[in-house]
């Protein structure tokens, strides 16, 4: 992915861009009315009186800005819910979901029509070709509003809830868990077989935030321009600072300023990590909403019971999609790239509810029977990581847990054979 069509990505996930772009659309049907109006005026004859559109465009216009400002207000209690019930960093994805984004901007583009095309009737003279033009525009807007209207009805009845958030964030770890360069190493060699030389020249940093995206179509054209090769000790989710040095480069002569600045406008740092670039960010969502529910406030095992599921079934999705990107010729051949560590993944994932529900003797089997299923999987490293883990939460379990017998329940479960 390059830089261009990550920083779009990121575009059309923020929530005023579907309607910002549906808006500009009625507006510009409004415009192709005005001109074709005289050019078909004459092929015309059908004849929609002017005060009759202004008498329905009024009424639309009323209508949808009140429409308008409920599901505003409705999207906003929603997001805010999400926030506070589950995690901050979950009102992001949740923000980014296509159907509501859509429902808006009809209503949106569906008054801001209505506006523009009572401010057109009063100000020009239209011919019964534009009038016509305008007619068919409201006709499809309030076709297009009903439908709407009834698809968000359910869809606001559920916005917010707990159900629904987990399974957004779910869906978009699906999503970046799935990719291969993604949860593999971006496309490039994996560092860890081939160390730098010596005498590599270090890059250093001259920004702060969470890297999001590293552009590797750029760096390899950029090796290849400059006969190098780099080492990468960063990916999307580390947490870099200025000076600090993110990788190495080995070229005949050492690069001046300008060449090194280049190398580091191929990678984007933001204040916040991405969901759909940083595997680790994804999973650290879900553990915060299951960490969240294990609070004595909220005190609600259920859920994080029902993110260890989740979770599993994501585990086995990286197992899968990391087997076979490391079975696929690496595209930028000049590029060395830190793979996820399984062992980074699994603490993630589930320390969290490994120490605040290890008093809890039904989160602790659950998540032993998690750790289990996933020590079922074809990724060694996974195995391993999460065999060791399993013996952690079972230490936790045992200082936390109140009698012998659940104790020892835990001890039989974190033992037992696969």
């Amino acid at each position: 992915m390059t830089k261009l069509r990550f920083s779009l990505n990121k575009l059309s996930s923020r929530l005023w861009i579907r309607p910002m772009v549906y808006s500009l659309a009625a507006i510009g049907w409004v415009v192709i009315a005005v001109l074709a109006d005289n050019l078909i005026d004459h092929l015309w004859g059908i004849d929609i009186p002017r005060e009759t559109l202004v008498n329905l465009f009024t009424i639309l216009a009323s209508t949808m800005l009140s429409v308008a400002t409920f599901s505003v207000s409705a999207v906003a209690s929603a997001f805010g819910a999400v926030g506070t019930s589950a995690s901050p960093r979950a009102t992001r994805i949740v923000m980014s979901d296509s159907g509501v984004q859509s429902t808006l901007a009809a209503f949106l583009a569906t008054f801001i029509y209505a506006v523009v095309a009572i401010t057109s009737l009063s100000a020009l003279q239209f011919h019964p070709a534009g009038r016509f033009l305008l007619f068919t525009g409201f006709v499809i807007l309030v076709s297009w509003v009903l439908v709407a209207f009834v698809t968000w009805v359910d869809r606001v009845s559920r916005l917010g809830k707990m159900a629904t958030t987990l399974d957004s964030v779910t869906a978009a770890a699906r999503t970046t868990l799935s990719n291969q360069d993604i949860s593999g190493t971006l496309g490039g060699l994996c560092s860890d077989d081939t160390p730098p030389p010596e005498n590599a020249q270090a890059i250093r940093f001259d920004r702060f935030g969470y890297v999001q995206h590293v552009d590797m179509a750029k760096l390899q054209t950029l090796c290849e321009e400059w006969d190098a090769k780099i080492w990468l000790n960063i990916r999307a989710g580390s947490n870099v600072a200025r000076r600090e040095s993110i990788g190495c480069i080995s070229t005949n002569q050492p690069l001046e300023q300008e060449s090194l600045t280049k190398i580091l406008r191929c990678i984007a740092v933001g204040s916040e990590r991405s969901y759909d670039t940083d595997p680790r960010f994804v999973m650290i969502i879900l553990a915060e909403i299951a960490d969240r529910a294990l609070s004595p406030a909220v005190n609600d095992p259920g859920t994080a019971i029902s993110i260890l599921a989740h979770q599993v079934e994501l585990f086995h999705l990286w197992a899968e999609t990391d087997i076979a990107a490391s079975k696929v010729e690496p595209q930028f051949d000049r590029i060395y790239v830190p793979p996820i560590r399984a062992a980074d993944l699994i603490e993630d994932a589930f320390g969290p509810t490994a120490r605040d529900g290890a008093g809890m003797i039904e989160v602790c089997i659950r998540l032993q029977k998690a750790l289990r299923s996933i020590m079922h999987t074809d990724h060694e490293k996974l195995r391993d990581a999460a065999a060791e883990f399993r013996r952690i939460a079972n230490e936790m379990a045992q200082q936390q847990l109140p009698v012998e017998n659940q104790k020892s329940k835990i001890d039989e479960l974190a033992n037992r054979p696969l």
